[in-house]
Protein backbone atom coordinates (compact mmCIF):
# COMPACT_ATOMS: atom_id res chain seq x y z
CA UNK A 1 0.00 0.00 0.00
CA UNK A 2 1.59 3.59 -0.99
CA UNK A 3 2.02 6.13 1.81
CA UNK A 4 2.46 9.86 1.29
CA UNK A 5 4.01 12.19 3.84
CA UNK A 6 2.02 14.17 5.72
CA UNK A 7 2.43 18.03 5.80
CA UNK A 8 1.60 20.65 8.02
CA UNK A 9 -0.41 22.33 5.02
CA UNK A 10 -2.64 19.14 4.76
CA UNK A 11 -3.43 19.33 8.57
CA UNK A 12 -4.65 22.99 8.54
CA UNK A 13 -6.89 21.99 5.17
CA UNK A 14 -8.54 19.03 7.39
CA UNK A 15 -8.49 21.33 10.54
CA UNK A 16 -10.26 24.22 8.43
CA UNK A 17 -12.76 21.87 6.81
CA UNK A 18 -16.41 22.40 7.99
CA UNK A 19 -16.56 18.61 9.34
CA UNK A 20 -15.78 17.95 12.96
CA UNK A 21 -13.27 15.38 13.81
CA UNK A 22 -15.91 12.68 14.99
CA UNK A 23 -18.23 13.46 11.30
CA UNK A 24 -14.96 13.13 9.66
CA UNK A 25 -14.48 9.17 11.03
CA UNK A 26 -17.74 8.74 10.64
CA UNK A 27 -18.23 9.65 6.53
CA UNK A 28 -14.10 8.36 5.82
CA UNK A 29 -14.60 5.17 7.56
CA UNK A 30 -11.57 5.67 9.99
CA UNK A 31 -9.29 7.72 12.71
CA UNK A 32 -8.82 11.15 11.41
CA UNK A 33 -7.25 12.39 15.17
CA UNK A 34 -4.27 9.94 14.08
CA UNK A 35 -3.96 11.80 11.08
CA UNK A 36 -3.62 15.55 12.35
CA UNK A 37 -1.88 15.01 15.90
CA UNK A 38 0.42 11.79 15.37
CA UNK A 39 1.32 9.97 12.17
CA UNK A 40 4.05 10.65 10.35
CA UNK A 41 2.50 9.13 6.81
CA UNK A 42 -0.61 8.97 5.46
CA UNK A 43 -2.00 5.95 3.26
CA UNK A 44 -2.76 6.61 -0.10
CA UNK A 45 -6.37 5.77 -0.24
CA UNK A 46 -7.37 7.31 2.83
CA UNK A 47 -5.59 10.51 1.40
CA UNK A 48 -7.70 10.00 -1.97
CA UNK A 49 -11.08 9.76 0.22
CA UNK A 50 -10.10 12.70 2.15
CA UNK A 51 -9.27 14.71 -1.26
CA UNK A 52 -12.49 13.66 -2.33
CA UNK A 53 -14.79 15.03 0.28
CA UNK A 54 -12.90 18.04 1.24
CA UNK A 55 -11.72 18.88 -2.39
CA UNK A 56 -8.16 18.73 -1.24
CA UNK A 57 -4.99 19.16 -4.05
CA UNK A 58 -1.89 19.14 -2.65
CA UNK A 59 0.77 17.23 -3.91
CA UNK A 60 2.26 14.94 -1.29
CA UNK A 61 5.86 13.28 -1.40
CA UNK A 62 5.58 9.17 -1.46
CA UNK A 63 7.70 7.45 1.26
CA UNK A 64 8.61 3.74 1.88
CA UNK A 65 8.19 2.67 5.42
CA UNK A 66 11.03 0.16 6.20
CA UNK A 67 9.24 -2.41 8.70
CA UNK A 68 12.72 -3.85 9.42
CA UNK A 69 13.19 -1.03 11.51
CA UNK A 70 10.84 -2.40 13.69
CA UNK A 71 12.92 -5.17 14.61
CA UNK A 72 15.84 -3.92 16.58
CA UNK A 73 18.80 -1.22 16.27
CA UNK A 74 20.42 -3.32 13.61
CA UNK A 75 17.97 -3.90 10.96
CA UNK A 76 18.05 -1.64 8.20
CA UNK A 77 17.57 -1.33 4.30
CA UNK A 78 21.08 -2.68 2.53
CA UNK A 79 21.41 -2.04 -1.11
CA UNK A 80 21.42 -4.97 -3.08
CA UNK A 81 23.14 -6.06 -6.48
CA UNK A 82 21.29 -5.43 -9.43
CA UNK A 83 18.93 -8.22 -10.22
CA UNK A 84 18.32 -9.45 -13.99
CA UNK A 85 16.83 -13.09 -14.66
CA UNK A 86 19.24 -15.67 -14.49
CA UNK A 87 19.10 -19.73 -13.34
CA UNK A 88 19.64 -18.66 -9.60
CA UNK A 89 16.85 -16.25 -9.12
CA UNK A 90 14.67 -18.72 -10.80
CA UNK A 91 15.59 -21.56 -8.68
CA UNK A 92 15.62 -19.11 -5.67
CA UNK A 93 11.93 -18.54 -7.13
CA UNK A 94 11.77 -21.86 -6.83
CA UNK A 95 12.16 -22.11 -3.43
CA UNK A 96 10.32 -19.78 -2.22
CA UNK A 97 6.79 -21.02 -3.51
CA UNK A 98 8.03 -24.26 -1.92
CA UNK A 99 9.03 -23.40 1.29
CA UNK A 100 9.37 -19.38 1.78
CA UNK A 101 7.59 -16.62 2.62
CA UNK A 102 7.03 -13.13 2.53
CA UNK A 103 5.74 -10.79 5.79
CA UNK A 104 5.93 -6.85 5.13
CA UNK A 105 9.30 -6.36 4.16
CA UNK A 106 10.60 -10.24 5.33
CA UNK A 107 11.57 -12.62 3.32
CA UNK A 108 12.09 -15.99 5.27
CA UNK A 109 12.54 -19.84 4.75
CA UNK A 110 11.92 -22.62 6.37
CA UNK A 111 14.19 -25.70 6.58
CA UNK A 112 14.85 -28.58 8.67
CA UNK A 113 18.10 -27.44 11.11
CA UNK A 114 19.67 -31.16 10.04
CA UNK A 115 19.79 -30.22 6.23
CA UNK A 116 22.88 -28.44 7.01
CA UNK A 117 24.30 -28.43 3.79
CA UNK A 118 21.25 -26.98 1.92
CA UNK A 119 20.67 -24.20 4.73
CA UNK A 120 24.26 -23.57 3.58
CA UNK A 121 23.66 -23.62 0.02
CA UNK A 122 20.49 -21.29 -0.04
CA UNK A 123 22.38 -19.17 1.92
CA UNK A 124 24.94 -18.84 -0.54
CA UNK A 125 22.48 -18.58 -3.49
CA UNK A 126 20.77 -15.96 -2.16
CA UNK A 127 23.71 -13.70 -1.86
CA UNK A 128 25.10 -14.54 -5.01
CA UNK A 129 21.56 -13.19 -6.60
CA UNK A 130 21.13 -9.78 -3.77
CA UNK A 131 24.54 -9.74 -2.62
CA UNK A 132 23.78 -9.49 0.98
CA UNK A 133 23.47 -12.60 3.53
CA UNK A 134 20.53 -14.09 4.91
CA UNK A 135 20.77 -14.29 9.14
CA UNK A 136 19.69 -17.57 10.67
CA UNK A 137 17.45 -18.79 13.77
CA UNK A 138 17.27 -22.05 14.74
CA UNK A 139 14.17 -23.47 17.68
CA UNK A 140 15.42 -24.70 20.37
CA UNK A 141 13.99 -28.52 21.01
CA UNK A 142 12.74 -28.49 17.59
CA UNK A 143 14.03 -29.17 13.94
CA UNK A 144 13.14 -25.61 12.68
CA UNK A 145 15.30 -23.31 10.88
CA UNK A 146 14.97 -20.10 9.42
CA UNK A 147 16.98 -18.29 6.92
CA UNK A 148 15.16 -14.59 6.37
CA UNK A 149 16.04 -11.03 5.85
CA UNK A 150 13.96 -7.86 6.28
CA UNK A 151 14.86 -5.54 3.05
CA UNK A 152 12.56 -3.45 1.09
CA UNK A 153 14.59 -3.39 -1.44
CA UNK A 154 14.79 -7.52 -2.04
CA UNK A 155 10.76 -7.28 -1.35
CA UNK A 156 10.22 -4.74 -4.67
CA UNK A 157 12.66 -7.09 -6.77
CA UNK A 158 10.85 -10.11 -5.57
CA UNK A 159 7.35 -8.68 -6.86
CA UNK A 160 8.72 -7.16 -9.88
CA UNK A 161 10.10 -11.50 -10.24
CA UNK A 162 6.26 -12.88 -9.97
CA UNK A 163 5.80 -12.98 -5.88
CA UNK A 164 3.50 -11.68 -3.49
CA UNK A 165 3.31 -11.19 0.61
CA UNK A 166 0.89 -13.34 2.20
CA UNK A 167 -0.51 -16.92 1.66
CA UNK A 168 0.73 -18.83 -1.30
CA UNK A 169 -2.49 -20.32 -1.44
CA UNK A 170 -5.14 -18.09 -1.03
CA UNK A 171 -2.74 -15.40 -3.80
CA UNK A 172 -2.61 -18.69 -5.65
CA UNK A 173 0.86 -17.79 -6.76
CA UNK A 174 2.33 -20.02 -9.46
CA UNK A 175 5.66 -20.37 -11.85
CA UNK A 176 5.97 -16.99 -13.24
CA UNK A 177 6.18 -16.45 -16.61
CA UNK A 178 9.62 -15.22 -17.42
CA UNK A 179 10.22 -18.64 -15.87
CA UNK A 180 8.01 -20.73 -18.08
CA UNK A 181 9.41 -18.86 -21.81
CA UNK A 182 12.56 -20.18 -20.84
CA UNK A 183 13.75 -23.72 -20.51
CA UNK A 184 17.03 -23.40 -18.37
CA UNK A 185 15.05 -21.17 -16.36
CA UNK A 186 12.52 -24.04 -15.52
CA UNK A 187 14.83 -26.16 -14.73
CA UNK A 188 16.16 -24.25 -12.05
CA UNK A 189 13.20 -23.38 -10.58
CA UNK A 190 11.59 -27.17 -10.58
CA UNK A 191 15.21 -28.12 -8.73
CA UNK A 192 14.47 -25.77 -6.05
CA UNK A 193 10.52 -27.00 -5.82
CA UNK A 194 12.10 -30.42 -5.50
CA UNK A 195 14.69 -29.78 -2.90
CA UNK A 196 11.33 -27.91 -0.89
CA UNK A 197 8.53 -30.11 -1.33
CA UNK A 198 9.91 -32.95 -3.37
CA UNK A 199 11.62 -36.03 -2.27
CA UNK A 200 13.59 -38.98 -4.03
CA UNK A 201 12.90 -42.10 -2.12
CA UNK A 202 13.04 -46.16 -2.83
CA UNK A 203 10.30 -47.80 -2.81
CA UNK A 204 11.64 -51.32 -1.03
CA UNK A 205 8.51 -53.07 -2.49
CA UNK A 206 9.32 -52.64 -6.03
CA UNK A 207 13.07 -51.59 -5.34
CA UNK A 208 12.89 -48.56 -7.59
CA UNK A 209 13.38 -44.98 -7.28
CA UNK A 210 10.92 -41.91 -7.22
CA UNK A 211 10.60 -38.56 -7.51
CA UNK A 212 7.72 -37.10 -5.89
CA UNK A 213 6.02 -33.25 -5.59
CA UNK A 214 4.06 -32.54 -2.93
CA UNK A 215 1.86 -29.17 -2.32
CA UNK A 216 -1.14 -27.95 -1.24
CA UNK A 217 -2.10 -24.96 -4.07
CA UNK A 218 -3.38 -25.71 -6.56
CA UNK A 219 -2.21 -23.48 -9.02
CA UNK A 220 1.09 -24.42 -8.26
CA UNK A 221 0.44 -27.87 -8.70
CA UNK A 222 -0.92 -27.37 -12.49
CA UNK A 223 2.15 -25.56 -13.10
CA UNK A 224 4.29 -27.99 -11.78
CA UNK A 225 2.63 -30.51 -13.71
CA UNK A 226 2.90 -28.67 -16.88
CA UNK A 227 6.44 -27.61 -16.79
CA UNK A 228 7.59 -30.76 -16.04
CA UNK A 229 5.48 -32.08 -19.06
CA UNK A 230 7.47 -29.43 -21.52
CA UNK A 231 10.44 -30.73 -20.22
CA UNK A 232 9.52 -34.23 -20.75
CA UNK A 233 8.81 -35.94 -17.34
CA UNK A 234 5.74 -37.91 -17.28
CA UNK A 235 4.44 -37.29 -13.58
CA UNK A 236 1.34 -39.05 -12.50
CA UNK A 237 -1.05 -37.32 -10.21
CA UNK A 238 -0.88 -40.09 -6.99
CA UNK A 239 -3.21 -37.76 -4.67
CA UNK A 240 -4.94 -34.22 -4.69
CA UNK A 241 -1.53 -33.23 -3.19
CA UNK A 242 0.80 -34.74 -4.89
CA UNK A 243 2.37 -35.68 -8.07
CA UNK A 244 5.05 -38.43 -8.66
CA UNK A 245 7.27 -39.58 -11.54
CA UNK A 246 7.48 -43.22 -11.43
CA UNK A 247 8.93 -44.73 -15.30
CA UNK A 248 12.85 -45.37 -14.19
CA UNK A 249 14.71 -44.16 -17.33
CA UNK A 250 12.53 -40.63 -16.73
CA UNK A 251 13.67 -40.96 -12.90
CA UNK A 252 17.91 -41.02 -13.65
CA UNK A 253 17.20 -38.41 -16.24
CA UNK A 254 15.49 -36.49 -14.24
CA UNK A 255 18.06 -36.41 -11.47
CA UNK A 256 20.45 -35.99 -14.04
CA UNK A 257 19.35 -32.82 -15.73
CA UNK A 258 17.63 -31.18 -12.92
CA UNK A 259 20.46 -32.03 -10.20
CA UNK A 260 18.04 -31.76 -7.26
CA UNK A 261 20.54 -31.73 -3.89
CA UNK A 262 18.42 -34.15 -2.59
CA UNK A 263 19.48 -36.85 -4.78
CA UNK A 264 22.76 -36.44 -3.34
CA UNK A 265 21.85 -38.59 -0.81
CA UNK A 266 19.19 -39.94 -2.49
CA UNK A 267 19.07 -43.61 -3.98
CA UNK A 268 20.45 -42.98 -7.15
CA UNK A 269 24.64 -42.46 -7.10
Amino acid sequence: MDRYLITPKLRNKIKNSKYSVRQLNKILGFEIRNILNKNISIRGDHLQKISSLLNIHIKLKKIYLDYGKNLGKNAFTQPIKKVKYSKYLAEFIGIMLGDGNIWKNRVKIAFDKRNTPYIIYVRELFEKIFGIKLKREFVEETNNAYLYVSNRLIIEELFKDGLQRGDKIKNRLGIPVWIKQNKDYLKSCIKGLIDTDGCIYVCKREKQTYVKFTNFNERLLKDFKEATNALGYSFAKANKNNFCLYRKNEVANFIKDIKPLKSINGAIG
